[in-house]
């Protein structure tokens, strides 16, 4: 054999060699929503949203079946629903921080209103 089919065989099998390393390792979803939702108790968003989070708890288990089963489509729709309603139960945590916020402001603003009405007053 001449020396460029040589380097050709090799560099063939260097190519395929590093093809068949450069997969990338499955994700389980399942555990990607696991984590989210124990990021979710975590930082107290639950507590905002009781009622979703319990859809979504909900939602886990029919995922798991459907991977049991092998029902991609059902599979995949749960888990981008799954990811959807968390981040619905994060915003719904931060626009209620929010309201208290505004909430602790308008009372201050109120009780300042106040003071400044009895200030007039004796003025």
């Amino acid at each position: 054999m001449s020396k460029t089919a040589i380097n050709l065989i090799i560099g063939t099998i260097l190519l395929f060699a590093s093809s068949v390393q450069a997969k990338k390792p499955k994700v389980d979803d399942i555990l990607v929503v696991q984590k989210l939702i124990s990021h979710a108790y975590e930082h107290g968003y639950v507590d905002s949203a009781p009622i979703e989070m319990s859809a979504v708890e909900k939602k886990v288990i029919l995922a798991k079946e459907a991977k049991k089963k092998r029902n991609k489509k059902l599979f995949n729709k749960l888990i981008r629903e799954i990811k959807s309603d968390l981040k619905i139960i994060k915003k719904r945590s931060e626009v209620n921080k929010l309201n208290s916020q505004l909430s602790s402001i308008q009372n201050k603003n109120l009780e300042n209103q106040q003071i400044l009405d009895e200030l007039k007053e004796q003025l």
